[in-house]
């Protein structure tokens, strides 16, 4: 079907350089859309953080946590090795207790320190679970969007995301990252936002800013979508 539309709806800048390795986008017109609201009644000021109280740490995905490209591993085994250290945390994922049971992707240690919340549709609940000391991990190996990165960003969260070239263009260079399957790297990223809890609240800012104004130039492009469709 790509190879035969011309015009070509996309969520983020990256995608093109990826669809750019399976078809020839020569002459196909591409443009960048944003679903995603981000006027500024919908960013929450910065979550406050404070090291010595426990962190929560909040994982959202859904019954497809086990498909390769989520990369969930990653997440468990960062956990585990931070219940080595002497930082007291819990935390809140959107699966249930049976939906992890038996995976091969989740470790049973962890179960005393987890909120198994399941699938949430309540929007103050929704809310609820983005608030102070929360750090959104992230480990995809690939997103168009990440829609649930951006939501922490927009309810004033720190984010950690694998650090890939996808994660730079729609979360900005602000965001903490890690190397992908390299759970040191991303217990040591948890350690420094522990330590940089000073400058937490600019890099929380600056990032809002820089998905605010992603994602305002995406609109732009809805304009030159009416334009050229309708002058053809």
């Amino acid at each position: 079907m790509l190879n035969k539309s011309k015009y070509i709806e996309i969520q983020s800048k990256h995608v093109k350089d990826y669809l750019s390795d399976y078809i020839n986008i020569d002459n196909k017109h591409i443009f960048v859309k944003s679903d995603v609201d981000v006027g500024d009644v919908s960013m929450r000021e910065p979550r406050q953080y404070d090291s010595a109280k426990k962190l929560k740490f909040l994982y959202v995905v859904g019954p497809h946590f086990d498909y390769t490209h989520k990369n969930f591993l990653d997440f468990t085994n960062g956990m585990v090795e931070l219940t080595k250290s002497s930082i007291d945390f819990e935390i809140d994922i959107t699966l249930t207790k049976e939906q992890l049971k038996g995976s091969a992707l989740w470790n049973n240690l962890l179960n005393s320190r987890t909120n198994f919340h399941g699938y949430i549709n309540n929007p103050e609940e929704i809310k609820a679970l983005f608030c102070d000391n929360t750090i959104l991990i992230s480990t995809s190996v690939i997103e168009t969007l990440g829609l649930h990165v951006l939501e922490a960003i927009k309810n004033g969260v720190v984010t950690i995301t694998p650090k890939e070239n996808y994660a730079q263009e729609v979360y900005g260079t602000q965001c903490y990252s890690y190397d992908l399957f390299d759970t040191i790297f991303l217990s040591k990223t948890i350690s420094d936002i522990i330590s940089d809890k000073d400058i937490v609240t600019d890099a929380i800012s600056a990032q809002q800013k820089y998905v605010r104004e992603n994602e305002m130039s995406k609109f732009d492009n809805v304009i030159g979508v009416f334009s050229e469709v309708l002058n053809v």
